[in-house]
């Protein structure tokens, strides 16, 4: 099944692009909000308020609920050291010594 993604409170109006103001509308439940006196209102959650011509309310819950956004992740800072650096840390390591091989015969024993 597909779905429209409204504006409850339109766009052009000064309505708002978040999760507080849009909804997911069958293509039927779009003509009608937008081609019929039916008026709609959102509250937080993504429950909508339906109401009649006749001045009839009906209220629709989400298939699947909206949340409170998620909280952002914290913004990392610089790190500092807790303990100052070795001096080990600061000065070139030693290399291991190394040891020559010895040369390989020019005609080999095989």
């Amino acid at each position: 099944m597909t779905s429209d993604v409204d504006h409850t409170d339109p766009r052009a109006g000064g309505g708002s692009t978040d999760s507080d103001n849009l909804a997911h509308l069958c293509e039927p439940h779009h003509r009608l909000k937008h081609l019929s006196q039916w008026r709609v209102t959102q509250e937080p959650g993504g429950i909508l308020h339906w109401t009649s011509p006749g001045k009839r309310s009906y209220r629709t819950d989400p298939a699947n609920p909206i949340g409170p956004p998620r909280p952002r992740p914290p913004v990392a800072g610089p790190k500092t050291r807790k303990r100052p650096a070795d001096e080990t840390y600061l000065t070139p390591r030693q290399r291991p010594t190394r040891h020559p091989t010895p040369p390989v015969p020019e005609n080999p024993p095989f």
